[in-house]
């Protein structure tokens, strides 16, 4: 396997003895379930494919708080990567030169993924490798022309089923240049492409980076680089999206799907109105019986049938809108509501970064809102009483909504609480209320 590493800091002789190493030591190990955990993606991918080629089973979980790390232990035979899980085999960059020929894996080797969700409940997702492998394909087939000869470079984390793809299994398997490294903060992203004089860049990203990213977008002064960002693991705003087209001359891809789908669709939106979702090759969507529920068959999932949350309006067998999530739909003094499409109009108003919108009360359901201020909201929140500074959101949304319907309480955090993979947590949300 030769993979282009072009950071100035890896090499590809560097990973196969890397590799080598591991796989040797793995060859003597009887355990056959391995918890793997590596926040450094280049030794990561090393440990990922030793397991994998000795056959072992591999659980990635979404966190290693103390108490997550405690219960996902009790998963697993044994654990590998760094320091932080106390693992049975330690990360580490040294091992002697080695030389391989070819890396083989069964096409049934299986990765685990754990995945929190909306609920905080984690939730036990199983994929084979011949699945992940077949989504990179297809990956390739769709985007692979526009993305030649471009570095790839993220913002997200190789531990979830975006991240392994994207950033890990499609440059690596395709040969496309790649860097390990996370970026945080846009500032690295411009200091690294300036350093390494990268003439095209593709940037793997989730859509709470970017939508910070569009208030201040120091990307602007690489703009002639950066040819391709690519979007998943949660929404991403029509307006954001437009603005960065507008800001970098680039296409934004979105991807919609999850972990348990794989990637289902994409889209290039040309305008806010541009709601048109484009399936996978492979990808079959129809309703579920008596619904407007998706219905779907991949070759990414265990199920002959998978029946998801979201409600899709299909225009033909390869193009749908969404229309939101079956629980986004809810009663208010016996008014259907949809939370998303609150969300939605939320953040049109002109002091609203970011919201999020739920239920709470068990005696009396009332809407409440979750609202990220910018620079202008922050300032207004100073000069108005509380009452009449929640009363301006109200008024807004009666354009829309039933006074009935509308938000009663109101909580301000100066960030909204998004996880790696852009996901909020419900269970967060309704702690600011108790």
């Amino acid at each position: 396997m030769q993979i282009k590493f072009v950071d100035g800091h890896h090499s590809n002789k560097e990973w196969v003895n890397l590799y080598a190493g591991y796989r040797q030591q793995l060859l003597n190990m009887k355990q056959k379930v391995w918890l793997l955990y590596e926040p450094d993606t280049f030794i990561f991918s090393a440990l990922f494919y030793a397991l994998l080629s000795t056959k072992k089973s591999i659980l990635l979980p979404q966190n290693v708080q103390s108490e997550q790390l405690r219960e996902v232990k009790k998963m697993v035979h044994a654990s590998i990567g760094c320091a932080s899980i106390e693992p049975d085999i330690l990360s580490t960059l040294d091992w002697p030169d080695a030389q391989i020929d070819t890396i083989n894996i069964s096409a049934k080797a299986e990765i685990v993924f754990l995945t929190s969700g909306s609920t905080g409940q984690a939730k036990v997702i199983r994929k084979y490798y011949a699945q992940l492998h077949i989504e990179v394909e297809t990956l390739e087939s769709t985007f692979g022309t526009e993305i030649h000869n471009s570095v790839f470079m993220s913002t997200i984390s190789h531990q979830h089923i975006y991240g392994l793809l994207y950033k890990l299994l499609w440059p690596f398997t395709k040969n496309h240049a790649v860097v390990c490294q996370a970026f945080e903060y846009p500032e690295h992203i411009v200091a690294i492409i300036e350093q390494q004089n990268y003439t095209k860049v593709s940037l793997i990203a989730s859509p709470a980076h970017l939508h910070r990213l569009k208030l201040d977008n120091i990307l602007v002064a690489q703009k002639q680089v950066i040819q391709r960002i690519f979007s998943s693991g949660g929404p991403l705003d029509a307006s954001c999206n437009l603005v960065l087209q507008q800001q970098l001359s680039c296409q934004v891809i979105e991807v919609y799907g999850s972990t348990e789908t794989g990637g289902i669709a994409w889209r290039k939106r040309a305008s806010a109105v541009d709601e048109i979702w484009h399936t996978f090759v492979g990808m079959s969507v129809s309703y579920q019986q008596d619904s407007d529920l998706l219905l779907l068959q991949s070759p990414y999932v265990m199920e002959s049938h998978y029946a998801a949350d979201d409600r899709i309006e299909l225009l033909n067998h390869q193009q749908f809108r969404l229309l939101g999530r079956a629980d986004d739909i809810v009663k208010v003094e016996e008014k259907r509501i949809s939370l998303d499409e609150v969300r939605l109009r939320l953040k049109q108003h002109e002091h609203v970064n970011d919201a999020y919108v739920l239920i709470v009360g068990q005696q009396r359901r009332q809407l409440a809102a979750v609202i990220e201020l910018n620079e202008e909201g922050l300032q207004q929140r100073q000069t108005l009483s509380p009452h009449s500074f929640n009363r301006q959101f109200q008024v807004f949304l009666a354009q829309w909504f039933e006074a009935v319907t509308l938000p009663k309480k109101f909580r301000y955090p100066l960030q909204l609480p998004y996880n790696a993979q852009g996901k909020i947590n419900r269970q967060t949300m309704e702690s600011y209320f108790e």
